[in-house]
């Protein structure tokens, strides 16, 4: 090929072809790693405010990243979407859905702050009169002055934020008793 740019074009085209030539052949065993795409990505951690974005129907959840936010796909997403407003981080696959933006199909979450404190997050437990959260850990955290409403709720998944001695000062339901 050198040879027939070389009668072509002359000999300064034909040197310059060598050289790139012999830079290429000189790269050939080198492999560059393949770019990471956003579908790509295996388990991976977001972490920010969730809001509710969009109008009704068409009202999706996102976690607010600062950035553009990541939208939240999979079974998780009911209980997140109940944390609206609330400073979450969310582990699983990000994923390309069918709407423009950025997707995670969560896999696991965990609540940093409500209004700056951290709450415990159960299943609302009752055991002769007293109640409790079972913190997935084998730990019963015992709780005090429920209110009646929270009562009622046994078997749900919750969050509570307590005061020193246990007493509930705010409560949330992430996932009614039976689902």
């Amino acid at each position: 090929m050198v040879r027939a740019v070389a009668a072509t074009v002359g000999v300064g085209a034909a040197a310059l072809v060598a050289t790139l030539t012999a830079a290429c052949a000189g790269n050939a065993g080198v492999q560059s790693a393949p770019m990471a795409r956003w579908g790509d990505v295996g388990p991976d951690t977001v972490s920010g405010i969730v809001r509710q974005v969009g109008n009704l129907p068409f009202v999706r959840t996102l976690i607010d990243d600062g950035d553009e936010g990541i939208f939240v796909t999979g079974e998780l997403e009911s209980e997140i979407t109940r944390l609206s407003g609330v400073e979450v981080r969310a582990t699983g696959t990000f994923t390309e859905g069918g709407q423009p933006g950025r997707y995670i199909d969560a896999s696991s979450y965990e609540i940093v702050s409500i209004d700056g404190a951290e709450p415990a997050v159960g299943i609302l437990d009752e055991s002769d009169g007293a109640f409790y959260l079972d913190l997935f850990s084998g730990e019963p955290y015992p709780l005090k002055m429920i209110p009646s409403e929270l009562q009622s709720s046994v078997g749900a998944k919750v969050w509570v934020i307590t005061g020193e001695v246990g007493q509930v000062q705010a409560y949330g339901i992430l996932r009614e008793a039976g689902r």
